[in-house]
């Protein structure tokens, strides 16, 4: 590969060989540096990088949504944005949600009550997936309208579920209150949504795929009662996830003819951009956010079908005013639909986060109107009126068997035999990665900048240079070579998740094979340079005042934006590796064709994607790393950074399969790491990387890592 004429390394020449006369001289010649690389331009702050790339891109995307959806005008361009749109709401769903099996409930228990009946129901939304259904009925028996009750984050025995269930019940409707999978339900065992929901980006069977099927499969049963009115249309309620979960349904299943969801809507500029609140995973389906989808569209997604937006003045997390500027935009969709007045807006005065009796009373007056076709006002029933249940009174027992964590499990196996029936040829790999990343493989960088004047240490030139790999994202480096060498050498190109500096400081592995105290430079000493990559090292983001709170976590929040807009952290991380390379093969002090990228943890994740990307690399070395994404589907809990995951990837391959298209020599795997962070023993490596190392790479379990770093990148 030839040099970048644009990215010349600098080239100094009449130095001392001393020690330590040269320092002064070195300062006095940093024009000539600068003469070649980027001038002035001033450091970003590091701990605000990650963050700001995401939100500008989302910010850009979003943006692009509001402009075709503010274009609809009329019922023809409705229709077309309505197939459009839908359309990108349902792709990322697992086909599986939608071919469920046939409903056959079980009673667990039924009991009588002053105002009502209740009947516990198990019955399956997955094959061994159990719904615990609890069937709130009207006193006398009878047929009645349906009205699904999804929960939020909680449990259905909490007041903000019983309440309103009850209330519908009393007046004239059949609830159907239901657990959602982990939180504080029966149904929480190996179903953290954080965690096991978060694995579920990686076969495709994402966070939000779990608590939509059980609302679905609610409705199926609900229809399958005889006491259930099927022509009058379901209705779907709910709280906070709850809410999102009604919402989620009525877009996704045309037999929902009302929604009213509660306290669950703002816009993402307010929440999520401004706020980095670290709303749950389920709000951020893979390439959301790319497609232009916010909130909004959700709610007009739902149109012509009557809907009634539900809030409460004191909500601490979903501002009632940025849900009364959805309304207004989602107004306007429902008049061009050709129903001016099927969405409503109601604000609880006395309300915070809550789905309250007055609230439930609101959403019986529009099923009256809407489902029964009649003016009749609800009971007026005060929250007083309506008493909370003994917890042991809905309890269903579902069987705990199959879980978040086995489905992704079974499904990373499914997809690992479809692999394995069709493999990928070297470039069909890399379309496959770049439509992953969510990036293109000739990423460059913008500009090249010096952070500081370069220094001296013995005879190694220390550079710290600043690699513009986005308009908002500086990747710094250090560039270490020798003070007065300046003829091509082979290279190293660095990813340490631990830091930049960590492998070099107080003798560390990396600063041996610079020989800083030794005056001549051997043909094969290596030029290397140390980056941080986004997110990692110095450009970990810094917390955000939501973090006070135990669920929130900047780097989570980034990790669902990331994925939502289609370009995950991981992608952003190889995109900044892939302008390194680039500038890296283009001094003149290196040779491109001996160039070694290497990695340790998440460094050696994105070490092994440039490598395939970049072609013609030399090694790619990968030091204490993941040994395969299909580990996250095998053990639990995972220790690993949430920021390392890669939606989809287990549909299009794995890192064996990665390391296995390299040609014989090419890789050396050193002391890999399941998803828990445990060692990978000998044997189970052989298994897990036995097509690579039919392909000559060398995999080393058990041993002294940066001895063996060292032999694999040349440098010992």
């Amino acid at each position: 590969m030839d040099a970048l004429p644009c990215y010349p390394a600098i080239s100094i020449s009449d130095r001392s060989p001393r020690f330590f006369k040269a320092i002064t001289s070195v300062f006095a010649l940093a024009g000539v540096f600068l003469n070649a690389i980027s001038a002035g331009e001033e450091p970003m702050q590091y701990d605000t990088m990650l963050q700001n790339e995401v939100v500008n891109a989302c910010r850009q995307s979003l943006s692009l949504g509001a402009v075709r959806r503010r274009a609809v005008n009329n019922p023809e361009q409705w229709r077309a944005w309505r197939e459009q749109t839908l359309s990108l709401v349902r792709n990322p769903f697992p086909e599986t949600i939608f071919s469920r099996p046939k409903v056959e409930a079980r009673l667990v228990s039924s009991h009588e009550f002053e105002h009502f009946r209740l009947e516990n129901v198990l019955f399956e939304s997955l094959p061994g997936w159990q719904v615990n259904a609890s069937v709130y009925l009207p006193k006398s028996p009878g047929v009645y309208p349906a009205v699904i009750c999804p929960t939020g984050h909680s449990a259905k025995t909490e007041p903000s579920y019983q309440k309103p269930a009850q209330v519908f019940a009393r007046n004239g409707y059949i609830a159907i209150s239901f657990d959602p999978p982990g939180c504080a339900g029966e149904i929480a065992h190996m179903n953290d949504h954080f965690t096991n929901g978060l694995i579920g980006y990686l076969t495709g069977f994402w966070s939000e795929s779990h608590f939509v099927v059980d609302a679905l499969a609610c409705i199926d049963y609900a229809l399958s009662r005889s006491d259930v009115d099927r022509a009058a249309g379901i209705s779907v309620t709910g709280v906070s996830g709850g809410g999102l979960t009604s919402i989620f349904a009525a877009m996704l299943d045309d037999r929902v003819a009302f929604a009213a969801p509660v306290c669950c809507l703002a816009e993402h500029e307010s929440i999520h951009l401004n706020g980095l609140y670290t709303s749950c995973p389920e709000q951020f389906g893979p390439g959301y956010i790319a497609g232009g989808l916010d909130y909004v569209d959700y709610i007009s997604l739902i149109a012509p079908r009557p809907c009634l937006m539900i809030c409460g003045k004191g909500d601490e997390v979903f501002d009632y005013r940025s849900s009364e500027r959805i309304f207004e935009e989602v107004r306007r969709i429902y008049t061009v639909s050709g129903n001016k007045d099927g969405c409503g807006f109601f604000v609880d005065e006395n309300s915070g986060h809550a789905y309250t009796v007055a609230m439930a009373n609101e959403t019986v007056r529009w099923m009256n109107r809407v489902i029964r076709k009649t003016d009749a006002s609800p009971l007026q029933l005060r929250d007083e009126d309506v008493q909370l249940l003994p917890k042991d009174k809905l309890l269903c027992r579902p069987d705990a068997k199959s879980n978040m964590f086995t489905i992704n499990r079974d499904e990373a196996m499914r997809l690992a035999k479809s692999r394995e029936d069709h493999p990928k040829d070297g470039n069909a790999l890399r379309s496959a990665i770049e439509r992953t990343l969510g990036i293109p493989r000739d990423s460059e960088p913008l500009s090249i900048s010096r952070a500081a004047p370069p220094l001296t240490s013995w005879n190694a030139l220390v550079e710290e240079l600043l690699i513009r790999s986005s308009q908002d994202t500086q990747v710094p480096g250090l560039m270490f070579s020798h003070v007065s060498d300046k003829i091509r050498h082979p290279a190293i190109l660095w990813i340490d998740d631990r830091g930049r500096w960590t492998a070099f400081r107080y003798g560390a592995a990396l600063s041996r094979p610079l020989r800083i105290y030794d005056t001549n430079c051997l043909p094969d000493q290596p030029r290397i340079l140390s980056i941080d990559v986004s997110g990692l090292g110095a450009l970990t983001p810094r917390p955000t005042a939501y973090d006070l709170a135990p669920w929130n976590d900047i780097e989570r929040i980034l990790t669902y934006m990331s994925v939502a807009n289609g370009r995950p952290v991981m992608g952003l991380r190889v995109r900044d590796a892939l302008c390194a390379l680039r500038y890296l093969r283009s001094r003149t002090d290196v040779d491109p064709e001996r160039v070694v990228i290497a990695g340790r943890g998440i460094g050696g994740i994105v070490a092994l994607h440039v490598a395939v990307m970049a072609e013609g690399i030399a090694k790619v070395v990968c030091v204490e790393s993941l040994s395969h994404y299909g580990s996250f589907t095998e053990v639990f809990p995972f220790s690993w950074r949430q920021s390392a995951i890669i939606p989809g990837i287990l549909k299009e391959y794995d890192l064996p399969e990665v390391a296995a298209s390299f040609e014989s020599g090419k890789v050396c795997v050193i002391n890999p790491f399941d998803a828990a962070g445990k060692p990978v023993d000998r044997e189970a490596a052989g298994r897990i990387y036995a097509d690579a190392a039919k392909r000559g790479a060398v995999i080393e379990c058990g041993i002294d890592a940066d001895d063996a770093m060292l032999r694999a990148v040349g440098g010992k």
